[in-house]
Formats: C-alpha cells, structure tokens, sequence
C-alpha cells in the first residue's frame, strides 16, 4: 500500500467517524410524537466536515489506486450511490432545521426525514464499501 493511499484512507475512516459520529446522536434525538427533534451545532459542523472529508478523499483514493472510474466493481457504485442519498438527506435536513426551530411543522418532518435517509446512507456505505473491496 503506498503512502499516498494510505493517508487518504486515514482521511477517508476519520471522515466516516465524524459522519458517525455526528448522526447517530442526531437520530436518538429525533423527539416524541409532536415534539421537534433537537438539533446540536456542535455534532452537526462535525458530520458536514466528516462529509466534505469523504467527498474529497473517496474519489482520490479510487483515483491513485485504479486511474479512474473505469472498471470498477458494481458494489462500488451502489457505495456511491448512498453516498449521494446521504448528502441529500443530510442537506435536507441542514436546509430545514433554522424553519423546524421556528416552529415549523413541515420543516419538523423533513429534518425527521433527512436524518433518517442519512444514518440509514450511512450503514448502507458501510455495508457495500466491505462488498466493494473485500
């Protein structure tokens, strides 16, 4: 494994560990029945950095491992695609959190959403990054 890989991959799993680390919190404080889910700056500044870091670092490795995009495995674009619902939700749910906190039912429900689509994302990555490279 070369030193180029190898840094990404460290960059790569510390992202993931922030995506985790911010959004699995995040679901547990989704809030009961009519009540708004809470919302934390602090662990949600955490998953947006950790997304960013994957955005940038996933690319790169398949880049200085294979050249490209060019033949590689199905499981790695079905990863990729989770990647792009994980953002979705995760943008979702950044968009309406300022309307859920002025008391916004609509807005309640698509962060509700939002979070869900992303820690279910989450997994999913996880799942097909192993079938992807093992």
């Amino acid at each position: 494994m070369d030193v180029a890989f190898s840094l990404l991959l460290i960059a790569h799993l510390i992202g993931l560990m922030l995506v985790a680390a911010a959004f699995l919190p995040l679901l547990g404080m989704m809030g009961q029945g009519g009540a708004a889910p809470q919302t934390n700056r602090l662990l949600t500044r955490f998953g947006h950095y950790g997304i960013i870091v994957l955005l940038l670092s996933g690319p790169l490795m398949v880049w200085v491992r294979y050249g490209g995009f060019d033949g590689i495995s199905h499981w790695l674009w079905a990863k990729l695609a989770f990647v792009v619902l994980l953002a979705a939700g995760v943008v979702m749910s950044a968009m309406s959190a300022r309307q859920m906190r002025a008391g916004d039912a609509a807005a309640t429900a698509r962060v509700r959403l939002g979070r869900i689509i992303a820690v279910v994302s989450l997994l999913a990555i996880v799942v097909f990054a192993v079938l992807a490279f093992n």
